[in-house]
């Protein structure tokens, strides 16, 4: 005699697709780079702008590539622009991946006041930069005047020598790739369902929070393409632009300032560190 089974039947998944299979493949590869250890990123950040920067200016590469000219578009709507960049990916990211951690708009500002943070950090170090680049540079061949920076150096007929020019460049492309790498921890274990018994207890919630998390996923992936896009910009960088210890001096300060707040700051009082979940679960 037989027995019906009390138990629900388990609802298949649909057939995977191509583009699943596309999706998941960078997902995967987006965790493995992203979730390497910071503090190795940042050892070889600085072992490596040293070694490049060094061969470059032993063994000086054609400044007739495109990739060479600062005009390039790489340069001009990427990295000139990088922070930009980051607040508008960076910031979603950590918002939405806060909120639906936390349930809670609060918890989820406070996550992001570590983007304010890292963007008073970007703009203090940089204008520092160039207010040492003003003092220490000068103005030659100019017509008349005393010009006291570029664009009055420009005007006035003259050439622009520069002094102490610290590469920006080298600080924030780096200091970006570890502030990414630091919040996308917060992905770390992020469950494909929620457990219903925990926070989401409506069929309606639980279809919001799959909607979500396809969100957070498009976001991490994007994350992920700014890092490789730095990470070359930074080898551009290394090659063509500045002298080798001006690039050194941006790297170790970029190195120094997430050091700061990501060892020693934010473990230790407000805003905190990104969300470390251990198991995939809310």
């Amino acid at each position: 005699m037989t027995t019906a089974s009390n138990s629900p039947k388990r609802k298949l998944s649909g057939p995977t697709t191509a583009s699943d299979v596309f999706f998941g493949t960078f997902l995967q590869a987006g965790r493995k780079y992203l979730f390497l250890p910071v503090d190795q990123k940042a050892l070889f950040y600085l072992v490596a702008v040293t070694l490049v920067s060094t061969f470059a200016a032993y063994y000086p590469p054609s400044e007739g590539y495109y990739l060479a000219s600062k005009g390039n578009i790489f340069n001009r709507y990427g990295t000139k622009v990088g922070w930009f960049w980051t607040i508008i990916t960076v910031g979603p990211f950590i918002w939405l991946s806060s909120y639906l951690h936390h349930k809670n708009h609060s918890e989820a500002l406070r996550h992001l006041t570590r983007l304010l943070v890292a963007t008073g950090v970007w703009y203090f170090v940089t204008h520092t930069y160039m207010h040492v680049e003003k003092l220490t540079g000068r103005c030659v061949h100019h017509e008349s005047g005393a010009p006291s920076d570029r664009d009055q150096c420009s005007l006035a007929g003259g050439k622009w020598a520069p002094g102490i020019d610290i590469s920006g460049h080298a600080f924030m492309l780096i200091y970006m790739t570890l502030f990414i790498s630091e919040e996308a921890k917060s992905f770390l274990n992020w469950p494909n369902t929620p457990k219903r018994n925990i926070n989401i207890s409506s069929l309606k919630e639980c279809n919001e929070f799959k909607m979500y998390t396809n969100s957070v996923q498009g976001l991490f992936l994007i994350l992920f393409f700014f890092h490789i896009f730095w990470d070359f910009q930074l080898l551009i960088t290394c090659l063509f632009y500045h002298d080798a210890s001006h690039k050194l001096i941006g790297a170790g300060t970029a190195i120094v300032c997430w050091a700061l707040t990501y060892k020693f700051w934010y473990p230790m009082a407000f805003p905190g560190l990104p969300i470390k979940r251990k198991v995939k679960a809310f």
